[in-house]
Formats: C-alpha cells, sequence, structure tokens
C-alpha cells in the first residue's frame, strides 16, 4: 500500500487541492476586477478538483488490481486508499482557502488598474 505511484498521487493531488482551494476563493474576489477572470478561476478551481479524483480514482484502482490478496484485500485496499485520498484532498482544498484567508488579512488586493 505505500508504493511510489500511490506516494506520488498523494504529493498531486494535494496540490491540485490546494489550487483548488485557492482558486475557489479568489475566483470570487477577481471577478470583481474582470468577470471573465473570476469565472476562469472558479471553473479552474472545479477542474482542478475533478482531476485530483480522477487521479485518486485512478491510483486505487491500479494498487487495488496488484493488492495479490484476493477479493477482501482488493476491497480494503480500495477502501483505505480511497479514504486517505479524500482527506488528502479535503484538507489541501481547506488549506488553499485558509492561505487565502491569510493573504486578504496581510493586505493583498485586487486593483482595477
Amino acid at each position: 500500500m505505500s508504493s511510489p505511484l500511490v506516494a506520488d498521487a498523494l504529493v498531486v493531488v494535494a496540490l491540485v487541492g490546494f489550487y483548488a482551494g485557492l482558486a475557489r476563493d479568489l475566483g470570487a474576489t477577481a471577478d470583481i476586477v474582470d468577470p471573465r477572470l473570476g469565472l476562469g478561476l472558479s471553473l479552474g478551481g472545479y477542474v482542478a478538483g475533478g482531476v485530483g479524483v480522477l487521479l485518486a480514482v485512478a491510483t486505487v484502482a491500479v494498487e487495488a488490481s496488484t493488492a495479490g490478496a484476493g477479493l477482501l484485500g482488493a476491497a480494503a485496499t480500495a477502501v483505505g486508499l480511497g479514504l486517505l485520498f479524500a482527506v488528502v484532498l479535503a484538507l489541501c482544498v481547506r488549506f488553499g482557502v485558509a492561505v487565502y484567508a491569510v493573504l486578504l488579512r496581510a493586505g493583498f488586493v485586487l486593483s482595477r488598474g
């Protein structure tokens, strides 16, 4: 369960989740400056989340198929890795939102030019 594929996928899912959280809130703020920019960032967050989920599902499928301990082992691997990826994605999305909130408190401002 601790293969290089899982480790690499966890890093990518964490980075994509962080971007999704940051883009979600930044999109709402950028909408004031330019509606197209706000829409692009908002949609970018959803696309990033979808990519992270697809990568996690593919990794769980590969690891479960190579578990080798029969049906019960494959199911346990799939459930365990599924929960792991869900927690990592959710935590990193929340972390991206928190970083943006800290940036706003520190004085980050988007101006109209």
